[in-house]
């Protein structure tokens, strides 16, 4: 493992005892399960993911506590020394060409775009079709029939909705709140894109803030951060 795991949750679970928080309490903070907090202070790899969240986990639990210039030291020391892994070569065969990581999203993108565009003109089209009949009636089978005014207020409510765009470069955890109050969470690998939509805003905390690229409504969201780095964001 790339860094003392037992030794830093063993320091951070007594800094927290100290300052008299509980496991609910830190937690209901950082927007992370207790699971994972009780992972972190045990040193229990098996329950957490790749080294390079459980860093971020370890950075803001620690700047949450006000210790994180006391164990700096140990992760950046445990870090300088992984060995550089060796490729090794399999065969004599030349490699085979592969489309570029970079140019497989794109073009991914594009064509989520290209559709979400696509279904917004249709919506659209369908908002300002005029209806045959002026007024609501009923018909002799019992049957009602609504006026223009009526389809163009159900068709206004599906494109008032927010649409967002996640497509991940290096692998990444992100926990998404939608609208205060669904949670979701994923582990997005390379070349991964999710779709999700709300009334008003989404609330985010992504563990690897520079292996992604958000599309809000279709507009690149310009979203940077540093490989590691957790970040938090709200958009609306």
């Amino acid at each position: 493992m790339p860094f003392d795991l037992e030794k830093i949750g063993r320091f951070l679970k007594a800094r927290r005892e100290e300052k008299g928080f509980t496991i609910a309490q830190v937690s209901s903070v950082l927007c992370v399960r207790k699971s994972l907090i009780e992972a972190l202070e045990q040193g229990n790899w098996a329950m957490l993911p790749h080294h390079v969240y459980v860093k971020g986990y370890i950075k803001e639990y620690a700047n949450f506590l006000n210790v994180f210039k006391e164990i700096a030291d140990d992760l950046v020391e445990e870090e300088k020394t992984i060995a550089p892994e060796i490729p090794i070569q399999q065969t004599v065969n030349p490699p085979r060409k592969k489309i570029p990581r970079k140019a497989f999203v794109y073009s991914v993108i594009i064509i989520v775009l290209i559709g979400y565009l696509v279904a917004s003109r249709v919506q659209r089209e369908q908002a300002y079709t005029p209806s045959v009949e002026a007024t609501s009636h009923v018909s002799s089978s019992g049957t009602v029939s609504r006026g223009p005014g009526e389809n163009k207020s159900s068709a206004s409510s599906a494109t008032d909705k927010k649409m967002l765009m996640i497509s991940c470069q290096e692998r990444t955890w992100i926990s998404v709140i939608i609208d205060d109050s669904e949670k979701k969470e994923f582990m997005l690998n390379p070349q991964d894109v999710i779709m999700l939509s709300a009334k008003e805003r989404f609330d985010l905390l992504i563990g690897n803030a520079g292996g992604i690229k958000m599309f809000l409504n279709g507009k690149d969201v310009q979203f940077a951060g540093k490989n590691g780095e957790v970040k938090r964001i709200k958009l609306s």
